[in-house]
């Protein structure tokens, strides 16, 4: 009995790790390539680029720029920062939009040239 106890918290162990594992490397794929967003927010320019742990990007009116933490085998986007030029109304409301969706992301994953990111969805350029 205590072997298979052992051996369950083994697997677990393994298995946790290899999750945090698995969102870095994601993480990882991304590096320097440029990405532009095809969803929820169709006929945009906003595009989104990764060095390490920080990223910057074109969203819609102004370029914006932050980091990305890993905790937890969750993505955790911070100090996001922006330029300050004004444009047409709807522009900016989706600018603002995306944004909001981008803070409030907690998912990252790569699968060939797609990129999710909680919601929003990338595609390589």
């Amino acid at each position: 009995m205590k072997k298979i106890i052992l051996l369950i918290l083994i697997l677990f162990t393994v298995s946790a790790c290899q999750s945090r594992m698995d969102v870095t490397d994601e993480l990882k794929k991304t590096d320097g390539k440029i990405y532009h967003l095809t969803a929820p927010y169709k006929n945009t320019e906003i595009t989104i680029t990764f060095s390490g742990n920080r990223f910057s990007g074109f969203a819609g009116v102004n370029n914006y720029f932050g980091n990305i933490e890993i905790n937890d085998n969750k993505i955790v986007i911070t100090d996001i920062g922006r330029t300050r030029m004004g444009g047409p109304a709807n522009i900016m409301k989706i600018e603002e939009d995306y944004i909001k969706s981008l803070q409030a992301s907690n998912k990252l994953s790569v699968s060939n040239k797609e990129l999710r990111i909680g919601d929003l969805k990338f595609i390589e350029k």
